[in-house]
């Protein structure tokens, strides 16, 4: 896990924040989910593989955050992946997460019969399940905050690359489970106002970044909250726009509880940030055109219009 990460996490990781991102996604900003109902629990998700031999060997992973949601009993397991990447793998890798995640559940619950004592038939002690446990639902949000769109498959069917060209490809596919990955791509978020909590404002900046005058904007409506950063907060901002040293260089109030970020923030593009994000466009644009991309579907991918695309294009061929 980077260190970029482990900010984000560590920030989305307050429980009013967390209950926040899963009521946003889920359940379109009604109030499902409370902070008070969620508890943090192990991230490692392991499992044991005995062969025929007897040799066993140990499988494990660490996920970025995990929750247990509890309204008196246990409903479910809230879990967040945190990307600044495209992981085009990642419908295997989060299958492979929840898996081990519903695993352990398995063994927890074993556990608790062979300390009660209870009972088991030859088939329930095999399976080391009780035929009356009742797993609890795993849901994992893929929190992908990175600069460009996400273009990685959602899904395993996808990743098989079956289409319409094989003649038996319905029929296949109902013997190939799909697994799909619940993705947040945090700065193409179109509804903002589903979230209630800081997290609104925050995503409000990744939203806004590549956009000089609408930023300034947002930020000067938001001033009451943006004058007022936590320590935390300012670090996963730094992060969002990418300017870790020119933020830190701006900003000389460290050391303080609370930041001023309105002024950090002009400052920041007034210093040509905008011109780091023309720079960051030209050179994807240059590699997409580099793999035969077409410029429509280039211009779509950055969300620019097939004129701006060509004038880069131009520019970069008259230097």
């Amino acid at each position: 896990m980077g260190k970029n990460d482990v900010k984000i996490n560590r920030w989305l990781s307050e429980k009013k924040r967390y209950a926040d991102l899963f009521n946003g996604i889920l359940f379109d900003g009604k109030q499902i989910i409370h902070a008070e109902e969620l508890e943090p629990t192990d991230r490692k998700a392991e499992i044991l593989l005995e062969e025929k031999t007897g040799k066993e060997t140990a499988a494990e992973r660490y996920r970025d955050i995990v929750m247990q949601w509890n309204q008196g009993m246990e409903l479910a397991v809230l879990a967040v992946e945190s990307q600044d990447k495209v992981h085009y793998a990642m419908p295997v890798r989060n299958m492979i997460y929840d898996g081990l995640t519903y695993k352990n559940q398995i063994d927890l619950m074993w556990e608790k019969h062979k300390a009660a004592e209870d009972k088991t038939t030859d088939a329930e002690y095999l399976s080391r399940y009780k035929k009356e446990d009742k797993l609890k639902p795993v849901i994992t949000l893929v929190f992908y905050y990175g600069a460009e769109p996400w273009d990685g498959e959602k899904d395993i069917y996808g990743m098989l690359g079956l289409n319409d060209k094989y003649k038996e490809i319905d029929r296949m596919k109902k013997f190939v489970p799909n697994y799909h990955i619940n993705l947040v791509d945090a700065a193409r978020i179109n509804d903002l106002e589903v979230f209630m909590t800081d997290l609104q404002l925050i995503l409000g900046v990744l939203k806004y970044k590549n956009q000089k005058d609408e930023f300034i904007q947002y930020i000067h409506e938001n001033q009451d909250y943006f004058s007022r950063v936590d320590k935390e907060t300012y670090q996963v901002m730094r992060v969002f726009l990418n300017s870790e040293k020119q933020l830190k260089n701006v900003v000389r109030e460290e050391d303080k509880e609370e930041i001023d970020m309105c002024k950090a923030l002009e400052e920041l593009y007034a210093e040509g940030i905008e011109q780091g994000i023309e720079q960051r466009n030209k050179e994807l644009i240059m590699a997409k055109l580099s793999q035969g991309v077409s410029i429509d579907v280039v211009a779509d991918f950055l969300d620019m219009s097939i004129e701006a695309v060509k004038e880069v294009v131009s520019g970069e061929f008259t230097e």
